[in-house]
């Protein structure tokens, strides 16, 4: 399949070369999180690509896209916070060694406070004061760093081959779990609407639900905000989709 426009221009992690080894849950572990990490990238490039291309008349269009930047600011947060407070702990505890997840800890806050400018700037923009560049140029403030974290610790977590293979899997079920408790109506949509059942040739069933739940996805959650996930890359049911709002550059 050719690259799509959501593939770029912050590249996605592969998992090919690693996502079929069973022999360790590490590697099922790094190819939950990097297939995760995947949709925040294109969440992100779906921000970059569409910002400067909303119409400055359109003022929906400008709310809905303030609100989809909210909650992709939201999902990072939730996503982060969760690692910090109970995931990386638990890792440490099971490996017995204290810091070896400090790295990516330090690496959340290389990429902090130019995450909190965008944040604070999408929270805070009046719909009549929205800068599509602006916004474009906030996000390659902080997107080097975070790309490279992102991808950084899926080496990480690869490398817990070194440890208990039952307790990393169990570490990781209570990470999901607690990643569930958010609000489903901002989060959700996002979530499922980030994700493309196609990539790598359709090997992966990300995130893995029972058939109905993107209904329930769309139908339900997404019904709150139904603008705002126009300037998804993907549908509730996981399909690539076009831009909302593209330039040439998401073509070419």
């Amino acid at each position: 399949m050719p690259s799509h426009w959501s593939d770029r221009p912050y590249t996605l992690i592969s998992t090919t070369a690693f996502s079929k080894n069973t022999s360790h849950s590490a590697y099922y572990v790094a190819t939950e999180m990097a297939l995760a990490h995947n949709g925040m990238i294109r969440g992100l490039n779906s921000i970059y690509l569409q910002a400067p291309h909303i119409p400055p008349t359109n003022n929906t269009a400008k709310r809905d896209f303030l609100t989809y930047c909210q909650c992709w600011c939201e999902s990072m947060h939730h996503h982060h916070d969760a690692e910090e407070a109970e995931f990386f702990p638990s890792l440490e505890q099971i490996a017995g060694v204290p810091g070896l997840m400090a790295q990516n800890v330090e690496q959340h806050r290389t990429f902090t406070p130019g995450f909190e400018r965008f944040q604070e700037y999408v929270k805070t923009c009046a719909v009549k004061d929205f800068d599509g560049l602006n916004i474009r140029s906030l996000v390659e403030d902080f997107a080097g760093p975070l790309t490279t974290h992102l991808q950084d610790e899926i080496e990480t977590l690869k490398a817990l081959d070194n440890y208990d293979s039952g307790k990393v899997r169990q570490a990781y079920r209570r990470l999901e779990k607690s990643l569930m408790d958010t609000d489903n109506y901002r989060i959700a949509p996002l979530v499922f609407g980030t994700a493309d059942r196609s990539y790598e040739g359709g090997i992966h069933d990300f995130p893995s639900v029972p058939f109905f739940v993107p209904y329930v996805i769309h139908y339900v959650f997404g019904a709150r905000h139904r603008g705002v996930w126009r300037y998804n890359p993907c549908t509730a049911w996981r399909d690539l989709k076009d831009l909302a709002f593209k330039g040439a550059e998401a073509t070419s």
